[in-house]
């Protein structure tokens, strides 16, 4: 095995980037040196293969492979790339969102008419919103006591999905919140 063979399989094997000093000595362990000075050679062969080593920016007495840095850059970019991909993805509404609103807008257009929004409550269940089809099972029936525990199931359900970082505690803690204020008629 050459010194630059050595060299860069060292190098490859510490991740791309090491001090001077265990180069050397790992590339002692696997190269058979004729001359006493094993240090200036494997420097010298560091510095005179610049399309495969050099000086690492910063660190006094490191060197890296040059496609180390390549591909540092090639994982920042994805970096970026997943990143921007990641936003995109919180951005998009989620389902149990969409369905705590729907619910919403649905007792809000048929109050008047509870019993005309079975239909919807039919559908929800067929859907496998099994929570929201007793939610509005109990609006329906006009059962407070049904329809607020059916609220507390649905913010309750760990498959519920929030924004990043909340939990589906904070979900029953603003259904709590909400009850308080009904009870306390402050809520129409």
């Amino acid at each position: 095995m050459t010194i630059n063979e050595a060299c860069i399989k060292v190098l490859t094997e510490l991740g791309g980037k090491a001090p001077l000093k265990l180069i050397c000595s790992k590339v002692q362990e696997m190269v058979v040196f004729k001359g006493a000075t094993p240090y200036n050679s494997i420097c010298t062969e560091l510095i005179n293969h610049p399309k495969n080593f050099r000086r690492s920016e910063g660190q006094k007495g490191w060197w890296e492979l040059t496609s180390y840095q390549e591909e540092i850059a090639e994982l920042k970019n994805q970096i970026v790339a997943l990143t921007e991909t990641n936003k995109q993805l919180i951005a998009i509404p989620k389902e149990a969102e969409f369905v705590d609103k729907f619910l919403k807008e649905v007792m809000n257009d048929y109050k008047r008419k509870r019993g005309d929004a079975d239909p919807i409550r039919n559908i929800l269940r067929h859907m496998g919103h099994e929570e929201a089809a007793a939610v509005l099972d109990a609006w329906i029936d006009a059962k407070e006591d049904e329809l607020t525990k059916a609220l507390l199931r649905l913010a309750e359900k760990p498959t519920y999905k929030y924004e990043r970082g909340a939990i589906h505690l904070d979900k029953k803690k603003i259904i709590d919140t909400d009850n308080e204020d009904d009870k306390n008629g402050m809520i129409e």
